[in-house]
């Protein structure tokens, strides 16, 4: 059955109000013999797959989707989660995994950022940063304010009303300059920074080396990076 007009208004409206993977696959069950599109289908991936802040997600196999509803199940070329497209590529970079000829598994591997942005930043962050010591070398000298987003390419930092404090940090010029370097090497190649070049235990904290995002790579943000790879430390005095 073909939803109606009123009803894909209906069904979107209720998916973009939802607040928990429970209810948005009670709203599919509800429209089980109903064909859903992009819009629908897409809305419901993003509110139980992907992490909003960070804009990752797990693979989910389509198989794991048609549980939910049968038209995840695609092999039509699975417009619903095609990149740069619709609801979800519009918003997301998507990894689709291919097998046998067909779409085998979807996720999120963060926002899909495409408007380079000026380097524009706001008085009152630009002030408060600079008062700050290098995130890397917790020196106060030389503090410049560094742009977190290396790829600079997040639409909402061209406009200083949307700019937060947390898009940017403090960095001495030597760690700027360092940072600038393997950010010019990672959009050129295509390749992020692997972290295990400086002794981690992992490359990164959200992502993967050819993830389109600056998110979950130590240059992003070091000290939440530091944080992240710690947190399960447990001290041995042995």
């Amino acid at each position: 059955m073909e939803l109606t007009r009123e009803q894909k208004k209906q069904i979107e409206k209720r998916l973009d109000q939802s607040t928990d993977s429970t209810e948005v696959a009670n709203i599919l069950k509800e429209f089980s013999q109903y064909e859903l599109k992009g819009g629908q289908l897409g809305r419901a991936f993003e509110k139980m797959f992907v992490n909003k802040d960070s804009g990752f997600g797990p693979q989910i196999t389509i198989d794991e989707l048609a549980q939910y509803h049968h038209s995840f199940y695609t092999t039509n070329g699975g417009d619903w989660c095609r990149s740069n497209q619709g609801y979800l590529g519009s918003r997301y970079n998507i990894e689709r995994e291919i097998q046998a000829g067909r779409i085998y598994s979807v996720k999120a591997d963060g926002y899909n950022k495409n408007t380079k942005i000026n380097q524009s930043i706001r008085n009152d962050i630009f002030k408060e940063i600079r008062s700050r010591r290098c995130a890397i070398l917790d020196i106060s000298t030389n503090t410049e304010v560094d742009h977190k987003d290396g790829m600079k390419d997040d639409w909402r930092l061209n406009d200083k009303s949307y700019q937060k404090l947390d898009d940017f940090q403090p960095l001495s010029k030597t760690a700027n300059d360092a940072k600038r370097q393997h950010c010019k090497k990672c959009l050129e190649t295509g390749v992020r920074y692997d972290a295990k070049r400086l002794g981690y235990s992992e490359s990164y904290v959200f992502g993967n080396a050819k993830s389109k995002t600056c998110v979950g790579c130590y240059w992003y943000d070091p000290v939440a990076f530091n944080k992240e790879i710690s947190k399960d430390f447990i001290k041995s005095d042995k």
